[in-house]
């Protein structure tokens, strides 16, 4: 009698897709993504090609799907309520240094600076990335406008807003490639000097919001006791 091959259940499913992630994870580290093909990640993983199709159509599906787990790990970490009982001034040095630290991260850095590479030339791995970066942009974005609560007059016009997450993002993308291409450099000696340099650019972003607030506000008073003088 022929054996039936085991069918997995929901977890197991979850696991085996992990593991065939995790393989091509550090295939992609090793090889990048281009020179890597399916059979390479099969044989990391310990399984035919034919396995892996089970769970994913081509390298691209792969890499969607790191790209997918990269970024919503990152939105949990923002989301986090680690630091809900900590003082406000210490508390948004607490959550800089988590994502200063996540940046850090040399495993991470490799692998997102191999799929970025990849994206230049790849026109599905680029629609990919940037799908990803809107996600979290979009997720800072109201994340900030909640934080602000009934006080969101203070919030910066929308094409504003979008810019410093842009820039803020720009910089803390830039510390991936510092960290791989300055092995010199003292990884703690990095991470201070950004979040001190964040913390000044959050500061000065605040005054400047309150100063056009306090400006618009100003200009509303004034029109109004124009009104009121002319009538």
């Amino acid at each position: 009698m022929s054996r039936q091959p085991r069918m997995l259940c929901g977890n197991d499913r979850t696991d085996r897709r992990q593991q065939i992630l995790d393989a091509a994870q550090r295939c992609f580290k090793i090889h990048g993504f281009h020179r890597t093909t399916l059979r390479d990640i099969a044989r990391e993983f310990g399984m035919s090609v034919g396995h892996i199709y089970n769970y994913f159509s081509n390298k691209e599906a792969i890499i969607e799907a790191l790209v997918e787990t990269q970024t919503q790990r990152f939105i949990d970490m923002l989301d986090s309520d680690k630091y809900l009982d900590v003082k406000p001034e210490e508390r948004l040095h607490h959550e800089l240094c988590a994502v200063v630290d996540a940046y850090l991260d040399l495993d991470s850095a490799q692998l997102v600076v191999a799929i970025m590479n990849e994206a230049l030339v790849n026109p599905r791995v680029f629609e990919i990335a940037v799908s990803a970066t809107t996600k979290v942009r979009e997720h800072i974005k109201l994340t900030y406008l909640s934080s602000l609560g009934d006080n969101r007059e203070y919030a910066p016009p929308a094409e504003v807003m979008e810019a410093r997450i842009i820039t803020v993002r720009s910089m803390l993308e830039g510390l991936r490639y510092a960290r791989l291409f300055n092995p010199h450099m003292d990884p703690q000696v990095l991470r201070n000097q950004t979040i001190k340099r964040l913390m000044l650019l959050i500061e000065a972003d605040r005054r400047e919001d309150v100063a056009r607030f306090e400006a618009l506000k100003a200009a509303k008073t004034n029109q109004y006791l124009i009104c009121f003088i002319n009538n």
